[in-house]
């Protein structure tokens, strides 16, 4: 399967109708019109919406959803979803129009998330507005950041999945050493030239959406949605930081729904000479923890 982007993801929410303020005051996201079923749809650049918050009785992340390039790969992964095993399912009609694609199936991981893939998303050339001012998103073809979830045991079957099934490339892995002192295990995915797009973080006895990730154009984008969190007294997660595996620097905070969002600027882009290396530690700087704990969203399950 040639994955080109994470082109979409959407979220089930009792607190949906918060993200039409949150989205676009604090982090500069357009607003979409709403869903026919009441969506809150987030604008990131010329495609109708990145992602999508659906009204729903718990917070859950409800799909990811994988770009195609065309219809003839879309056919071409529905028939190797088949070949794996996996039962992919055809969006209605009805479906589509909400997702705002020509095609997309949906099928489910080792660890019971929803994935989809799809192709021909709809898109106005020169119609994203953004929700405050600010120089934009990092979308595109390279999509929409990432997304990490949370499983009770980073296996074999999850790894096969995210190589072999989906077709994606390994970034890198939690640090060695990091996990040696009793840290999670973790494994990063990448299908473009972002250092990745889909991440598993194994934590025994625990599963459910982690946090997702989003870019800025600018750093100072970065700085001002700081500064409006702070104002308002949202609840920040991580300050200001730098991974060691990437050269993002971001910031993460709790949404209304109880996952993170991870928001930064500065991202690398890798070349075809990348090689995968193991750092010594999460952090090069910054990201010190505010909130302890495990968002809301990953529950207790019998591991």
């Amino acid at each position: 399967m040639n994955i080109v982007a994470l082109g979409y993801l959407g979220f089930e929410s009792p607190n949906a109708k918060a993200w039409e303020t949150f989205g676009p005051e604090v982090f500069g996201f357009g607003l979409a019109e709403p869903g026919a079923d009441g969506s809150v749809n987030l604008r990131m650049d010329s495609r109708h919406h990145r992602i999508a918050i659906h009204p729903g009785p718990t917070d859950r992340i409800a799909y990811i959803g994988w770009e195609l390039r065309d219809s003839d790969a879309f056919l071409a992964a529905v028939e190797e979803l088949r070949a794996a095993g996996l039962t992919p399912e055809p969006g209605s009609r009805d479906e589509c129009r909400i997702r705002r694609v020509q095609a997309f199936a949906r099928f489910r991981d080792p660890a019971e998330f929803v994935h989809e893939v799809f192709f021909g998303a709809a898109f106005t050339p020169g119609s994203f507005l953004p929700g405050r001012a600010m120089k934009g998103f990092v979308a595109g073809t390279q999509g929409v950041g990432h997304v990490v979830v949370v499983v009770p045991e980073m296996t074999k079957k999850l790894d096969d999945f995210a190589t072999k099934t989906l077709g994606l490339s390994a970034f890198a892995g939690a640090p060695s050493e990091f996990v040696e002192r009793g840290g999670p295990n973790a494994r990063f995915y990448r299908c473009n030239r972002r250092t990745h797009c889909l991440a598993y973080v194994g934590v025994p006895g625990r599963r459910g959406m982690q946090h997702f990730c989003v870019e800025a154009h600018s750093i100072d984008d970065v700085g001002l949605a700081y500064d409006i969190a702070e104002q308002r007294k949202l609840p920040i997660t991580l300050t200001l930081g730098r991974h060691q595996m990437d050269t993002l620097v971001s910031f993460y905070m709790r949404t209304p729904s109880g996952f993170d969002m991870e928001f930064g600027a500065g991202g690398a882009l890798l070349d075809d000479d990348f090689t995968q290396v193991d750092p010594s530690n999460p952090e090069l700087w910054g990201h010190k923890q505010l909130l302890r704990g495990w968002a809301p969203t990953v529950q207790a399950v019998a591991s």
